[in-house]
């Protein structure tokens, strides 16, 4: 089984504790996108791009609380080459 690296600059944004009965996982084949949320469910979010494949959720309620994590074209973005690499921005605070 293959393993993936998620870049720290990505994995900032998780929260601190995560509870694996709160993971919702859902990989959309069509979309090619992966959606993770530490909420239990999909939740209303705020959605803000890290990089040109990656999205974090918020909280409508909390802009402090992450909600989530989105990977668009995400077959692709397990294959860039040097993806740990790249130095993502943390989000814009509004």
């Amino acid at each position: 089984m293959a393993a993936l690296t998620i870049p720290e600059s990505v994995q900032a944004y998780f929260p601190h504790n995560i509870d694996p009965t709160q993971l919702w996982v859902n990989y959309n084949p069509k979309a090619d996108s992966l959606t993770i949320y530490f909420t239990g469910r999909p939740t209303l979010s705020v959605w803000d791009d890290v990089d040109e494949y990656a999205y974090v959720g918020f909280s409508l309620h909390d802009s402090s609380v992450v909600t989530g994590l989105m990977i668009e074209h995400f077959s692709r973005w397990l294959l860039i080459p040097g993806r740990a690499q790249h130095s993502l921005q943390p989000a814009k605070k509004y």
